[in-house]
């Protein structure tokens, strides 16, 4: 038999003030998760077993504050989703040192710091569950080197996560969503209207997905029935990646 889920464990959520972390907090507390939200945004979330913490994820010191205060409110993290994310778009030979480094600090270093800072608490517990929320453009895109860079990355330390992991109980897996409903997605849209109409229309079917999507797949990926499931990069894009080839 897989490792259960210890009572009363804690999940928590890297830029879970709103879009699609949010929608995942949400799914997670109504699973029974004692859920904490870090974010570098002000938010709130249910009165009850739901901690929001304000931090910057991709700042080491922070990032362990952030947990301290977990572990003190709650008890020790026990399922870590990365989904804290960022953006700086230029074309390769306009992309700044900043631009790069920003990026990727924020989409996969803080990731990495985050299943460090927990790693003992999961191996301590023997069960632990690594979710990184990656995106269909890791496979690479126009004017976002440095994004794709840090998404794939994501595949990566997931996959060392399930190596290193799995003989204590930890498993690590991605998400990666396609055109999904969102404040970042608007704002995409309402800045350049025909590159996202362009990007919508790789979509088999032409519509958005929603943040709902995304969290119905990190439920899962959290459960005690993916117990044996490891390693993997479930993509929620509405058949876009299959339509790409």
């Amino acid at each position: 038999m897989h490792p259960s889920r210890p009572d009363s464990a804690v999940a928590v959520i890297t830029g879970g003030a709103q879009g699609i972390g949010r929608a995942i907090a949400e799914t997670l507390h109504a699973d029974g998760w004692y859920v904490a939200t870090v974010d570098l945004r002000p938010h709130e979330g249910a009165a009850d077993r739901w901690l929001t913490v304000e931090a910057d994820v991709a700042e080491r010191d922070s990032l362990t504050a952030a947990i301290d205060k977990v572990r003190s409110a709650a008890g020790p993290p026990l399922a870590v989703i990365a989904n804290a994310g960022t953006w700086r778009d230029a074309t390769i030979g306009r992309m700044s040192d900043d631009d790069w480094h920003t990026v990727v600090q924020v989409d996969l270093t803080a990731a990495f710091l985050l299943v460090r800072e927990v790693w003992q608490d999961m191996r301590d517990a023997g069960f632990g569950r690594f979710v990184a929320i990656s995106s269909i453009s890791k496979n690479g895109n126009y004017g976002q080197a440095n994004y794709a860079a840090a998404k794939q990355g994501l595949l990566g330390l997931a996959s060392t996560v399930a190596v290193e992991g799995a003989a204590h109980g930890i498993t690590g897996n991605v998400v990666c969503p396609g055109v999904i409903e969102t404040p970042a997605q608007a704002a995409f849209r309402d800045r350049a209207p025909e590159a996202y109409a362009a990007f919508l229309a790789g979509v088999p079917g032409s519509r958005t997905g929603w943040p709902d999507d995304i969290a119905g797949a990190v439920r899962y990926f959290a459960s005690d029935a993916a117990g044996y499931v490891n390693g993997q990069v479930l993509y929620i894009d509405g058949g876009m990646n299959r339509a790409a080839g």
